[in-house]
């Protein structure tokens, strides 16, 4: 089954609240989503399945990406983040200003990897609920 860009768009549009990532996460597996990629620069998703990907925008807003990366800064984004302090687009800059161009949410390994500059991980979390 190759993975559908409209299906993928209905799933996201379908969650209401932050609340309903897992519930999205399934609906991604069932769609044969296995991982995704967030863009920072582009400011687009990459969904892939085994063998090939679908990019949508969706929420997404090009930001741009520091030269250096920061740990430090991007756990702070994440902090922030999960106890609600700000939306996606306030993420997304600081990311960016964390020095991550890309986060990847795998839904086989049920963790989110924010890269850094260099593509190492900076920060592995786990998906809550999956």
């Amino acid at each position: 089954m190759a993975l559908n860009y409209y299906d993928i768009e209905a799933a996201v549009n379908s969650e209401t609240n932050a609340g309903g990532f897992a519930e999205l996460m399934q609906k991604f597996k069932t769609l044969g989503v296995i991982r995704y990629d967030y863009l920072v620069a582009e400011g687009i998703y990459r969904y892939f399945d085994l063998n090939t990907h679908v990019d949508l925008a969706m929420s997404g807003v090009p930001k741009p990406v520091a030269k250096i990366s920061s740990i430090e800064k991007i756990k702070a984004a994440v902090h922030g983040a999960q106890a609600g302090e700000f939306d996606f687009e306030h993420f997304c800059e600081l990311a960016g200003e964390a020095g991550v161009p890309v986060w990847q949410t795998n839904l086989i390994s049920k963790h989110v990897t924010y890269y850094g500059n260099q593509n190492k991980p900076l920060l592995i979390e786990p998906i809550p609920g999956l």
